[in-house]
């Protein structure tokens, strides 16, 4: 008879296991491994949390919370669901869609969680290289005729692509009503342009819209996020999702960022200027990169060749290994002084490593 201990590493196997961003052992604003939002919340953020603070005996209400997002994108209330990050709606899904004898496509490389709670649900995973860094949409879209969920991040993690709006539409109409449309936005603060995702949604009852507060809205540590779908899609998650999984800080800390949006508005474009300035130096110093829409920017340098350069700053990237992109590293966009000692770190590895990569 099988023991208890070695049922649990049954049920676990060939499950990939996550790896969080290497802290940096200087500053914590040298971290630049997690795709963390560099600035932190803002005044009000912190306020709030420490009022909130007072009344850990209370059970979370999310009434207020649902209400603001809903009236952010000009929906009812029942089309939105809080969870506990977006990673929980991943496994609320894959309880719901997927299971022995389904299928779920992903972009290869692609998002670990997607992965983890496609695998974990006894589903069949289908990988679908990406083109470029891109999304091979028209491969992903023929590949839906026989499966049941398509995860999508747009931008994509690690490669920072977007899938634009009229490639969006295109998409979905070639995909089955019966396939459920999972399209992550969790980096959607951080593009230029973003797709109508609610005439979308109105158009395509098998799109669901999951978001996170964790990247423009700097509350990672809190772990809250949402979805967008059908009511009955909706109706279904809530069953599912556990009573009270979205804590009271995290509540009112969401409630704070979109009452009083200023702060992140100024942090979303410091983002995108440090990002424009990171992908001028590579082009200058002829690294290749993946033009991003995220806050970070995938660049086609050997992890080890470069750590000893960042080592002086105490300055930490993830090396591609970690993420599906061997020999690339994904690099966070952070506050000013940290990316330009970051950009000197590139200069003297270049000039050290003339023909790396190239």
């Amino acid at each position: 008879m099988t023991s208890v201990p070695d049922l649990a590493t049954a049920r676990v196997a060939g499950l990939p296991l996550y790896r969080p961003g290497k802290p940096s052992t200087s500053a914590a604003a040298n971290k630049l491994s997690s795709n963390e939002a560099a600035l932190g919340p803002g005044p009000s953020v912190v306020e709030a949390l420490r009022t909130a603070a007072g009344n850990p005996h209370r059970y979370p209400d999310e009434s207020t919370v649902r209400e603001l997002i809903a009236a952010k994108h000009g929906i009812s209330a029942d089309r939105l669901l809080l969870t506990n990050g977006s990673d929980e709606l991943c496994y609320l899904v894959a309880d719901i869609f997927l299971g022995s004898g389904r299928t779920a496509i992903v972009g290869d490389p692609c998002y670990a969680i997607d992965a983890t709670a496609t695998m974990v649900s006894g589903a069949t995973l289908q990988r679908i290289p990406l083109v470029n860094g891109s999304h091979d949409l028209s491969a992903m879209a023929t590949a839906s005729a026989d499966a049941q969920v398509v995860w999508l991040p747009s931008p994509h993690n690690p490669t920072g692509s977007a899938v634009g709006d009229a490639a969006l539409r295109e998409f979905l109409e070639h995909v089955p009503d019966t396939c459920l449309v999972v399209l992550d936005q969790a980096y959607n603060g951080y593009t230029d342009a973003e797709p109508d995702i609610i005439a979308l949604l109105d158009l395509h009852p098998n799109l669901l819209v999951q978001r996170t507060m964790s990247k423009d809205r700097a509350l990672a540590g809190l772990r809250i996020g949402y979805a967008l779908a059908h009511p009955q899609v909706i109706a279904a998650l809530a069953t599912l999702r556990p009573p009270f999984s979205v804590n009271s800080l995290a509540l009112a800390a969401t409630a704070a960022s979109f009452t009083s949006p200023s702060w992140t508005e100024m942090s979303v474009e410091r983002i995108r200027e440090g990002r424009e300035h990171l992908q001028r130096e590579l082009e200058h110093l002829a690294i290749d990169f993946i033009p991003s829409q995220a806050n970070f920017v995938l660049a086609r340098i050997n992890h080890e060749d470069l750590r000893p350069f960042l080592e002086a700053d105490h300055i930490t990237v993830r090396a591609g290994e970690d993420l599906g992109v061997p020999g690339w590293v994904r690099i966070t966009i952070g506050w000013a002084p940290t990316m330009a000692a970051l950009r000197q770190a590139l200069r003297a590895y270049r000039k050290a490593c003339p023909y790396a990569n190239t």
